[in-house]
């Protein structure tokens, strides 16, 4: 089985700047467990409690990633686009999904069976070296994610996060950083501050030039890293915002 190869221009270092596309047809075609699903906005993937038996890979749309605590307090832990994947936490022997998986947009998922994955990883070491490599980058965002939250102010955690949701940096040619389906009340949720500190800092982002408005679409440019990647934050990854889901 091959996989097609990238190079990642992103900050992520070592091997992790490697990107591996999936290729879902031939995956299909050698293991089977594979469903391809139209969704329209508003729809779940799947639900926090729901058995943890498949992993979802994103080709077209939106999905956001949420949990609500035992109290019922919802917070947003990122939001997905086409390349991506979700449900990663049932290779992880979780038995429930720990979040939700909602469609933010009209999308395609393909629902990968856990069966077939694990199927896979013992017979083919490209599939195998595929997944662990999903597996340590999510470990990495994590732990970046982590120490942002923990050391940097709300003003870097915003601009980090505008520009890992356009996934700045990811093809290079790419001009069009633009991100959809985002409120401000989600922006907060993700970096764990008020809606109004978002807003005043949003303001300051495009009274400086760092990014503009037009109606619900947010464009983001590439001089707001001199925001997100000050002296003191930690580095970016490739991806968006990522939880083990």
């Amino acid at each position: 089985m091959n996989f097609r190869t990238a190079i990642d221009r992103s900050a992520t270092v070592g091997a992790l700047r490697t990107k591996r596309v999936f290729d879902l047809d031939t995956f299909a075609t050698t293991y089977g467990g594979v469903a391809i699903s139209t969704n329209r906005e508003g729809s779940t993937l799947y639900r926090q409690g729901e058995p943890a038996d498949s992993m979802f890979y994103l080709q077209s749309g939106q999905v956001q990633i949420t949990v609500v605590s035992s109290h019922g307090k919802e917070g947003i832990l990122g939001v997905l686009t086409p390349g991506d994947w979700c449900g990663e936490g049932s290779l992880l022997g979780n038995r429930h999904r720990v979040a939700t998986a909602l469609c933010l947009s009209d999308s395609v998922a393909a629902r990968v069976d856990r069966g077939s994955i694990i199927r896979a990883i013992r017979q083919n070491p490209s599939v195998a070296e595929f997944f662990i490599g999903l597996a340590l980058k999510k470990m990495v965002r994590l732990r970046e994610n982590l120490i942002s939250q923990l050391f940097d102010p709300s003003e870097a955690r915003l601009a980090r996060a505008l520009l890992m949701l356009v996934q700045h940096g990811r093809t290079g040619a790419n001009a069009d950083n633009v991100i959809r389906n985002v409120d401000q009340e989600g922006l907060a949720q993700m970096i764990g501050t008020t809606r109004s500190r978002v807003n005043h800092f949003m303001n300051k982002f495009r009274r400086l030039g760092y990014i503009d408005y037009e109606g619900g679409t947010i464009f983001v440019h590439g001089s707001l890293a001199n925001i997100a990647f000050q002296e003191g934050s930690s580095p970016a990854t490739d991806d968006g915002i990522a939880v083990a889901c």
